[in-house]
């Protein structure tokens, strides 16, 4: 039905279903002399010829519908027109005798009634334009209920009436081209029944609002909210007007919103578990792999080496799964951040080889890397990134390696520009991998199973290092079979350094000198870790000075009364005093040169290193507990370089 404007002018089109040909010329003719509205008019002398146009056309405003035709007589002529069409515009053209009928045609759906006689070309032109108003605000009011999800329904029991809109029937799922007579719905086959029910109940309870599961008759279920308000006309009879809601998707969407919201708790929860268990297990890991390398440095029987070492060995396994499992948490929850910094590549591949030479050693297998001469010597990508990869895949390889050897190789495979791409290979001669097993090595938790075999570790090594190659924009892919060996490829791309960079960078690479002399202030309350942080510096030099405070406030203490050390190495989580503060106050509240001293911190948190957070604290560096002794001397001496005192 068109909507159009109302007012004066108002253009219309109207269709006249009456069989009295004069009577539907003198209509026209008195429309003709109306200065309320424009038309356009159909004629029907049918009710199935009505049909017809309707379904030609289906534009018409107003219907004038006499309902005493041909083919059709008296009420049921207007049934069989809702019934087909039910949003149409109709006013009912009656007799003088039939004024009852004419008012239950309203009631049933008509927008008004005109008797026959009684009514001239005004009134039949305010009759049209009012009952088009009428129509186009209930259309627009039926169509802010159907986004709205909300219906009304009215029921008069006493007179058999029973009306609802149309967002009533999608609601219930029903089709809102058949609706229901009170006959219809007082018979109980219907799912309207229940508002039936629910008119009852509000006329117990004066009114009624009630939170109703309802099954709509395809059997899906809506959450919907019901509100019925009952009038009383006369003795025990009522009129119900009732309002229904489909709440569902705000239920739906608030589910959701709980949903989400339980995540990022749980996920806020699982962080700080996390960060707290690493926190707790790196402390006493300091302690036991510091120990143990402390000891591996003593005079030892061939029986204590192999103690020494297994605790060496396992402590380096035990750190390995706790890595693994912060490293999965921070892929999965955060954006991983890629540090470019120049760097060798072959001192990188020379401490590898070092460390997993040892661990292949324990096997008896051999270990060799192979790498191209045209190989840059230095490179710019994240270097740490790059050790983590390589490390997951080397370890990797010896652990399902029980015989033979590992090979790691290093070639360049394409130059671009100022880029070169290089590939990592990484081979071994061990157990294999199934062809159904390949796709499926890269998930989270796959380990490989064979018969007779424990294999240590969480599962997890794989699919750390493809998310750290494909976060550089890298590929990495494996060839294997069960019982040959595996290989795995690794593509990325790293940039070129040129000569001058490369002649600073070996100018200012780290020279030891084993009788160097320092002051150092050790600032760390965990007994054992001032143990193993002063015997570790001796070993390396012996001619140092080593102050130990228990606690921040020791440590301000200490710098006030003995003056300004070369080098501070500071816990973070400490009673009294922590690192933070601690840091901060020297940063801010001391006079120099104490307020410069270059401050390193040494923590078990793993998260420090995200956004350099210790930075924001005043510190320049920082150790990840348990830490590299030769990581600590390098950064020890690079920073020694530095204060005012050596500059």
């Amino acid at each position: 039905m068109h909507q159009r404007l109302s007012g004066l002018g108002a253009k219309a089109d109207i269709l006249i279903i009456e069989d009295d040909h004069s009577y539907a010329r003198l209509v026209e003719i008195w429309l003709s002399e109306s200065e309320l509205l424009h038309f356009s008019i159909s004629n029907a002398a049918t009710l199935t010829e009505g049909f017809e146009k309707l379904d030609q056309f289906d534009s018409f405003d107003a219907i004038l519908l006499d309902l005493s035709l041909p083919d059709s007589h008296g009420f049921v002529t207007l049934e069989k027109l809702i019934n087909r069409h039910p949003n149409l515009n109709i006013i009912v053209l009656t007799g003088r005798m039939d004024v009852e009928l004419g008012m239950r045609a309203v009631k049933s759906g008509a927008q008004d009634f005109l008797i026959k006689g009684e009514f001239g070309s005004k009134e039949l032109a305010k009759s049209l334009l009012y009952s088009i108003e009428r129509s186009s605000i209930l259309s627009r009011l039926e169509e802010a209920q159907k986004i709205a999800q909300v219906g009304h329904w009215e029921c008069n029991p006493s007179e058999g009436h029973f009306y609802a809109s149309n967002a009533v029937y999608r609601i219930f799922g029903l089709d809102i081209h058949e609706p229901f007579n009170f006959e219809q719905l007082s018979s109980g086959e219907t799912p309207l029944q229940v508002l039936l029910d629910i008119g009852a109940e509000a006329v117990e309870k004066g009114e009624l609002d009630r939170d109703i599961l309802l099954e709509q008759v395809d059997g899906q279920q809506r959450f919907v909210s019901l509100h019925c308000k009952p009038i009383h006309i006369k003795d025990n009879n009522y009129v119900f007007h009732g309002v229904i809601q489909d709440l569902t998707e705000r239920k739906q969407a608030e589910e959701l919103k709980k949903q989400h919201e339980l995540a990022e708790q749980t996920a806020k929860v699982r962080e700080q578990v996390i960060a707290s268990v690493s926190h707790e297990m790196r402390t006493p890991m300091n302690a036991i792999l510091g120990m143990s390398n402390l000891l591996r440095g003593t005079v030892l029987s061939e029986e204590q080496q192999s103690f020494v070492n297994s605790i060496h060995h396992s402590s380096e396994l035990l750190m390995g799964i706790i890595n693994d499992i912060l490293q999965i948490s921070e892929l999965h929850h955060k954006v991983l951040l890629i540090d470019t910094q120049p760097f060798s590549i072959h001192e990188l591949l020379a401490h590898l080889k070092e460390v997993m030479e040892e661990k292949a050693g324990r096997k008896g297998l051999g270990f060799t890397i192979e790498v191209q001469d045209s190989l840059n010597e230095q490179v710019i990508g994240d270097k740490t990134r790059l050790s983590q990869i390589l490390y997951n895949l080397v370890g990797n390889a010896i652990k399902f390696t029980d015989e033979g050897e590992v090979s790691l190789g290093v070639k360049v495979i394409q130059q671009q520009g100022s880029n070169q791409k290089l590939r990592f290979t990484v081979k071994d001669s061990g157990i294999g991998i199934p062809a159904d097993k390949q796709q499926h090595v890269f998930e989270p938790f796959t380990r490989l199973h064979q018969k007779g075999r424990v294999t240590e570790g969480t599962g997890l090594g794989l699919t750390i290092t493809k998310q750290l190659v494909e976060a550089q924009g890298g590929n990495i892919s494996l060839q294997s079979a069960e019982g040959v060996g595996a290989t795995f490829f690794v593509d990325l791309t790293f940039g070129k350094i040129d000569e001058g960079i490369h002649r600073k960078l070996e100018q200012d690479g780290v020279k030891w000198d084993e009788e160097l002399t320092f002051s150092v202030l050790v600032v760390e309350d965990h007994l054992m870790n001032q143990v193993v942080v002063k015997k570790t510096l001796q070993q390396q030099w012996s001619q140092i000075k080593i102050v130990i405070a228990n606690n921040g406030k020791e440590a301000i203490d200490y710098l006030r009364e003995q003056g300004p050390f070369d080098i501070i190495l500071m816990d973070l989580q400490m009673p009294i005093m922590d690192g933070f503060d601690t840091a901060k106050y020297i940063r801010e509240q001391m006079s120099e040169p104490i307020a410069s001293l270059p401050i390193l911190a040494m923590t078990a948190h793993a998260h420090i290193s995200e956004g350099e957070k210790y930075k924001e604290f005043g510190m320049n560096d920082y150790l990840l507990k348990p830490f590299d002794p030769q990581q600590l001397f390098e950064k020890i001496v690079n920073y020694l370089d530095k204060t005012p005192s050596n500059a």
